[in-house]
C-alpha cells in the first residue's frame, strides 16, 4: 500500500471517529440531562407527597366547626380584598378626572 493511500484511509477513519465521538458526546449530554430532571421530579414528587400528608393530618387534628369557619373566613376576606380593589381603582379613575 503507497504512503498515500494509507494517509487518505487514516484521514477517513479519523473523521468518522471525530463525528461519531461527537454525536456520542452529545447523546451522553442529552441523557445526563434527563437523569438530572428525573431525579428532580422525583424529589419534588416527594416532598409534593410529604406536605399533602402533612396538611392531611393537620386537617384531621382541627375540629371540624373550625374548618367551616375558616372556610367562611376566605371567603369574606376574599370579597373584601375585590372590592378593596374595585375601590382603589375607581379612585384611581377620580384622580385622573
Amino acid at each position: 500500500m503507497q504512503p498515500v493511500e494509507m494517509k487518505g484511509r487514516l484521514e477517513e477513519k479519523i473523521r468518522a471517529l471525530e463525528k461519531e465521538r461527537g454525536m456520542l458526546l452529545e447523546e451522553v449530554r442529552e441523557l445526563k440531562e434527563v437523569v438530572e430532571l428525573s431525579e428532580r421530579a422525583k424529589g419534588l414528587e416527594n416532598e409534593v407527597d410529604r406536605l399533602r400528608s402533612e396538611v392531611k393530618v393537620l386537617k384531621e387534628r382541627l375540629p371540624r366547626e373550625f374548618l367551616r369557619e375558616i372556610g367562611e373566613f376566605v371567603s369574606e376576606s376574599v370579597t373584601e380584598e375585590e372590592e378593596d380593589s374595585e375601590e382603589c381603582s375607581n379612585c384611581e379613575e377620580e384622580e385622573l378626572l
